[in-house]
């Protein structure tokens, strides 16, 4: 038995199950005590709750059980087991785990808190479930469903549709100020999600022209030891061959990037972009 890869599968059920736990937290302390519905089918669940009674979290699952059971054969044996697990598991830490839930709020600034707090602990959960390589169906499983079969229908449409949805019905079954705070909290739970699944492992791409490319690229070889790459390129206008440089770096690394460029060649040309995740030497492992 390889227990480097029992070692990974253990990792991904221990975030899995971490998740679940933020999640139920983030559900039965802040957002459902104080009426917050930030979208997905948890969000149904809580208007369904409101109005019949049933409990949210069997609501949930109920939703859920014919998504899984249209999407079986593409989920694939492994991320279907655990993506069940975190349904299942989610559903009965909402409906059973005897965590504290928020008095109430009467307040607008005590509601903000129960907004934020929830947006927040809910994505760190459903961040770390998704880095666990699992998913808890609802929505993102609805918009994979429906691109699949309507594929000028875009993931994020369907998604954007099925919350705005959501939080519009929670002001007619709570009130417009719910609706209003379950939107700060979709954001916040999204962005958190984000920042979970990408990690702090952001980075900056910088494409640089130059008539002294050969100098600059020693010098971050030298200097900064990153790795750097040369592109052919031509100048339409000018009809010169130039060579592009491609050069990744951290945030922190770019002032001493930009002075490279700056000494070398003032009228270098110079592109600077965001990079979300960057794996590989230098960076985090592929793995």
């Amino acid at each position: 038995m390889d227990m480097k890869k029992v070692r990974a599968e253990l990792l991904l059920w221990l975030q899995i199950l971490a998740g679940l736990l933020l999640c139920a937290m983030a559900y039965n302390m802040f957002l459902i005590p104080n009426n917050v519905a930030p979208g997905g089918f948890t969000g149904i669940a809580q208007l369904i709750n409101h109005a019949l009674g049933f409990p949210v979290g069997m609501t949930t699952l109920a939703l859920n059980v014919p998504l899984f059971l249209l999407s079986a054969k593409s989920l694939g044996l492994k991320f279907g087991v655990r993506s069940l697990f975190a349904s299942v598991g989610l559903s009965l830490f909402i409906d059973v785990l005897p965590l504290p839930s928020v008095i109430p709020i009467d307040t607008t600034e005590r509601l903000l808190l129960a907004a934020v707090f929830g947006g927040v602990l809910g994505g760190a959960g459903f961040g770390l479930i998704i880095r666990g390589n699992a998913t808890t169906g609802g929505t993102d499983m609805l918009a994979k469903l429906i691109s699949s079969h309507f594929h000028s229908v875009s993931l994020g449409a369907v998604m954007f549709a099925v919350d705005g949805l959501v939080i519009i019905a929670s002001a007619f079954v709570f009130d417009m100020v719910s609706a209003m705070f379950a939107l700060i909290s979709t954001f916040l739970m999204s962005k958190m999600i984000d920042f979970l699944v990408d990690g702090l492992n952001s980075a900056r791409a910088y494409f640089i022209i130059s008539d002294e490319s050969d100098k600059i690229a020693r010098r971050v070889m030298d200097e900064m030891e990153r790795g750097i790459t040369g592109l052919n390129g031509q100048g339409i206008y000018s009809g010169v061959d130039k060579k592009v440089l491609l050069c990744v770096i951290s945030r922190t690394e770019s002032p001493q990037l930009r002075a490279i460029v700056s000494d070398c060649d003032p009228r270098a040309f110079v592109i600077a972009t965001d990079v979300h995740e960057v794996l590989g030497e230098g960076f985090r492992p592929m793995n």
